[in-house]
């Protein structure tokens, strides 16, 4: 049996190993490169996120008409959330649509407001704010033709002609005419 008597010593300020007869110099030294650069990313991070404030969450009308749309799960014929109806009615824009309001995109403000429609729709509230809300999608709907697809959301595609169906089925008048809406749904 060989023995395995180490024949020098590799260190850097982390540690010191021996190197003996059977250890490759090379396989060594790039295990050594290796956890140094980990640190070195470690440490990175670590001053990135010092150096972050609280941020913010940015608050959807998309998401919160769909959580508003939870019935009570006692069975009850109310909102689990009714906070979440709460805030569509408070937060309803000076143009009468529900999104962004720092920035105008027309594909974030339609799908916003139509889905605010539904939720009010769905628990037969506030009828000004969703008649509101439709005179503005009637009056915005071409603008989405106009609009960069650059500035389309993730889904929407599929997500529009979804809330499109939604809104038909529980009585919401959606105009079918518009040429946007039939380029959608080709």
């Amino acid at each position: 049996m060989s023995s395995l008597k180490p024949t020098g010593v590799l260190q850097n300020k982390y540690f010191s190993v021996p190197i003996c007869n059977a250890m490759r110099f090379q396989d060594l030294a790039h295990k050594v490169y290796r956890s140094n650069k980990i640190k070195q990313h470690i440490y990175a991070v670590r001053l990135m996120l010092q150096s972050m404030d609280d941020g913010e969450i940015s608050i959807s009308a998309y998401d919160t008409a769909w959580v508003a749309l939870v019935k009570d799960i006692n069975g009850s014929d109310t909102p689990q959330f009714p906070s979440s109806l709460e805030w569509i009615a408070n937060n309803q824009l000076a143009e009468c649509s529900w999104g962004d309001k720092s920035i105008f995109l027309a594909h974030d403000r339609i799908i916003n407001t139509l889905a605010c429609v539904i939720a009010l729709k769905s628990w037969n509230l506030h009828i000004d704010k969703r008649e509101l809300g439709m005179s503005f999608i009637r009056e915005n709907l071409s603008k989405i033709g106009d609009e960069n697809a650059v500035h389309m959301p993730i889904g929407f595609e599929v997500a529009f002609p979804s809330l499109i169906e939604i809104g038909k089925k529980i009585g919401i008048d959606i105009p079918d005419d518009s040429h946007v809406l039939r380029e959608i749904y080709t």
